[in-house]
């Protein structure tokens, strides 16, 4: 096969680069700096198998030649991590612990989140973000949010996860200023939790 038929099979990826990825990036921003507030996703991409759409354009906007992606085997389709390396010219590693940016379905086995980078004292920027596809994301109180950038407090509710994920992120958070930013997306919605969020789950 040659390049010129590869690169034709290829999904596009942003349809206006600068704009879209702007406008994806903006939205991660708030959504970070507001934990478990939900935003729409501010752009229509079509996604590659094993990928949502959400996670598809996060990884579009954040993820670079410098950033290491990890798929889980759910994710991991040789559809997905052409479009990825093709549009992003991120290296894509089979070590969870080499991640920048880690992703995978809220169904699938989650033990690879304690192997995550959670950065150190002098470098905690140098965590992995988890980019977790899920089926809904709502405001019910689910989980009550405190902590930087919620006044008071906020309620939010993700299909799907598991008492050990819960108990992972109660760890995570203690190590605070080092540990794991987690990203949920569904095809339509982002909501974030930083990991100054402090979760009580009812």
């Amino acid at each position: 096969m040659t390049l010129q038929s590869q690169t034709s099979d290829l999904l596009p990826g942003f349809n206006h680069a600068a704009f879209d990825s702007n406008a994806v990036f903006r939205v991660l921003l708030d959504a970070m700096s507001r934990p478990g507030h939900i935003y729409d996703l501010p752009v229509n991409i079509t996604a590659p198998d094993g990928l949502n759409t959400s996670a598809t354009a996060t990884l579009l906007a954040m993820a670079d030649m410098d950033t290491t992606v990890w798929l889980s085997p759910g994710c991991a389709t040789k559809a997905a991590i052409a479009h990825l390396k093709f549009h992003c010219g991120s290296p894509i590693t089979t070590d969870a612990a080499q991640a920048d940016f880690a992703v995978a379905r809220s169904d699938e086995d989650l033990s690879f989140i304690a192997q995550l980078s959670v950065g150190n004292a002098e470098y905690p920027d140098q965590s992995a973000t988890l980019i977790l596809m899920v089926d809904d994301i709502t405001d019910s109180a689910e989980m009550l949010l405190r902590g930087p950038g919620i006044k008071d407090t906020h309620s939010l509710a993700v299909k799907g996860l598991t008492s050990a994920f819960h108990a992972w992120r109660a760890e995570n958070h203690h190590l605070f200023p080092c540990g794991v930013d987690v990203i949920f997306v569904t095809n339509t919605k982002i909501a974030a939790l930083s990991r100054t969020t402090r979760i009580e789950v009812k």
